[in-house]
């Protein structure tokens, strides 16, 4: 069931340009850049326990490593592209070395703390990242310049990425880390080094992050500070718990429901905030587990009504 359920996903992915408008096109681009984004974030959160409220930072990071690339250095596309979740995971190395040596909330404010100082830089260093207006012009140009072709390039890349994920989050390194999610003082006792094994998740989730915000940053052509204010972070989190924590499938539906729910809405009125609050908070209560966590709730229920 679960091969054929891929099989038909495939298939949507791969002949979606011939049905959908320019304008859904670009969407979709935005749905694959936005779903490994929340990937990124569920490998902290959802696999490794670690709430961070700065993660944000990485996905802007790799926007503006590419953007810059191309714009001051006249890099190629596929080398920007490629520094971008090279440099958001040496950032991530940077800040994931201070945030791993505290736990709960005082690690979320530290990934806070360190995504808003960027935020600043990004505002005020003026000569490198033109302060609020951004860095714009960097579509990118000759065969990936046609809204096809970059929907196909950014599947590739995306899938990629999401394999790369999913094998690692099955690894044994995966495994430790969900004991890590549990009970970091158990495993520590049987000898595995907890800090390394979570720093790591935090560069590696970096990493990923940045390459989302490359693709994207690509898409739309440009890259702005807004990206690193902290109301961004809430992003790929509501994109996370509205798939399913714990889930891989979980912040990919999540990411699709979100993208798309934002783009109708926001076309039909300037309050669209509100009605979308109120949309994830409706499915957020009934399905307390996520989108993807229904067969299981479900599962559950008829267990009960068997007892």
């Amino acid at each position: 069931m679960t091969r054929l359920l891929l099989a038909a996903l495939a298939c949507a992915l791969l002949v979606a340009p011939f049905v959908l408008s320019s304008f859904w096109v670009h969407i979709a681009v935005k749905v694959l850049a936005f779903a490994l984004y929340a990937s990124s974030f569920n490998l902290l959160l959802g696999y490794g326990g670690m709430l961070s409220f700065g993660h944000a930072a990485y996905f802007a990071m790799g926007g503006y490593a590419c953007a810059l690339l191309i714009a001051r250095a006249d890099a190629p596309i596929l080398l920007a592209l490629a520094a971008a979740p090279l440099l958001s995971a040496a950032l991530a190395g940077a800040i994931g070395y201070f945030c791993v040596r505290r736990s709960g909330i005082y690690f979320a404010m530290l990934t806070f703390a360190f995504q808003m100082l960027l935020y600043t830089i990004a505002l005020k260093a003026i000569g490198l990242t033109n302060g609020d207006d951004g860095v714009t012009g960097v579509r990118p140009s000759g065969l990936l310049s046609d809204a096809v072709d970059y929907y196909y390039f950014t599947l590739a890349i995306v899938a990629t990425a999401l394999v790369l994920l999913y094998r690692l989050v099955n690894s044994p390194f995966g495994f430790t880390l969900r004991a890590l999610r549990n009970n970091p003082r158990r495993v520590e006792y049987v000898g595995v080094p907890v800090r390394l094994h979570q720093w790591v998740t935090f560069v590696v989730a970096g990493g990923f992050a940045g390459l989302a915000g490359g693709l994207y940053a690509l898409s739309i052509g440009s890259v702005f500070p807004n990206w690193l204010n902290w109301t961004e972070s809430a992003t790929p989190v509501v994109m996370a718990v509205l798939g399913g924590l714990h889930t891989f499938a979980g912040p990919i539906v999540g990411a699709a429901v979100y993208v798309v729910l934002e783009t109708v809405i926001s076309g039909q009125t300037e309050y669209w905030h509100i009605f979308m609050g109120a949309i994830i908070l409706f499915l957020i209560l009934v399905l307390p587990e996520g989108l993807t966590g229904t067969p299981r709730l479900r599962r559950r229920m008829l267990a009960l009504i068997g007892r």
